[in-house]
Order: C-alpha cells, then sequence, then structure tokens
C-alpha cells in the first residue's frame, strides 16, 4: 500500500522518543491502576483519546490539538490486500501462524506478525539470504545457524531495500489475511 517501514535500533527507544511519551501518558492516566473489566478500560482510553486529539494542546503543534490539524487520508483502504509476487530467482515460504517458516529441512521464526503471508528469501551470498515482505527487507537468513533471522539493524544498511517485488493481481486459491 505504499506505506514505508521505519526502523529504530533494538533497545533504543529514545530514537522514537515522541511515540514513546505519548505510551507512558497513556498508560499513566489510563492504566496505573487498571479498570475493574474490560468495559471500563475501554471507556477510559476512549476519554482519553479524545481529551489527546480534542482538548490537550500539544508543544509540537504549536499549542494545537491533534484534530485541528487532522485530515482524512485521500486513499481508500482496500476491503482485500492483492497477494504479494516476489521474481523469479526468489523462494517463497508461507509464515505458519507461529511465525515460522521452513527452510532447508529447519523451521526458522520470522514473525508473528507475518502470519498466513508469503515472504521472499533472496540469496545475497552462497549461504547467505535476505527475508523480504513484499519489497520490505525485513533480514538476514544465515544457512548453517538454527533459530531467527538476523533483523535488519544488526547489520549496516544503506537507503531502503531495494526489491523488484510487487503486489500485483493474481489468485491462485490463497487466502492472504493481514
Amino acid at each position: 500500500m505504499g506505506i514505508a517501514a521505519e526502523w529504530i535500533t533494538p533497545g533504543h527507544p529514545e530514537q522514537n522518543g515522541v511515540h514513546e511519551r505519548m505510551h507512558r501518558t497513556l498508560k499513566q492516566e489510563t492504566a496505573c491502576p487498571p479498570a475493574a473489566n474490560r468495559c471500563a478500560q475501554q471507556r477510559r482510553f476512549d476519554l482519553w483519546r479524545r481529551q489527546f486529539n480534542h482538548q490537550r494542546p500539544h508543544e509540537a503543534l504549536g499549542q494545537r490539538v491533534p484534530a485541528e490539524l487532522y485530515r482524512r487520508a485521500r486513499r481508500r483502504y482496500p476491503k482485500r490486500l492483492l497477494p504479494l509476487r516476489y521474481p523469479a530467482p526468489y523462494a517463497v515460504r508461507r509464515v505458519r501462524s507461529n511465525g515460522e517458516i521452513k527452510w532447508r529441512g529447519r523451521k526458522r521464526f520470522v514473525g508473528e506478525a507475518l502470519a498466513g503471508m508469503e515472504v521472499g528469501l533472496k540469496q545475497v551470498d552462497r549461504g547467505r539470504h535476505e527475508v523480504y515482505c513484499g519489497s520490505l527487507l525485513l533480514g538476514e537468513l544465515p544457512d548453517g545457524e538454527d533459530g531467527s533471522i538476523h533483523p535488519v539493524l544488526t547489520r549496516p544498511v544503506s537507503g531502503r531495500a531495494k526489491c523488484s517485488c510487487s503486489p500485483l493481481g493474481g489468485s491462485k486459491k490463497r487466502n492472504n489475511k493481514v
């Protein structure tokens, strides 16, 4: 859908300080202590969201509230995403419900958030593959190790991932849930 992922170094929330600070405030004001039940907790979250977006001025917004600056996106979210397609040299694996793929006779963890989706593996060196979700480089998968992929940020990355993958149409009895 053209949404770009922004990565921060694992274990460095200060690289995303504004977002982390918002979560701290949300937690302090709505969940410490938690409400008696889920419905009461949801009411707290709903009230907090209204105050945060419509009543509470934000320094980063010139003391305006977010609702003053919000504009509805022109793009519509599709009811169904088209399946991802990978170029011919890529190996394609469907991610299982536990976040694993089977690769070269071993189960390898790539992420539970990708369950049901297909990832592409591109050989970059002998015994080393890059793992993609569409055009997004997720990490590297060395052949000789068990376990999970090595995240992108464990090695230098220059610019955005380059991949000729595209979410093109076509239906081959797939049930791509996102």
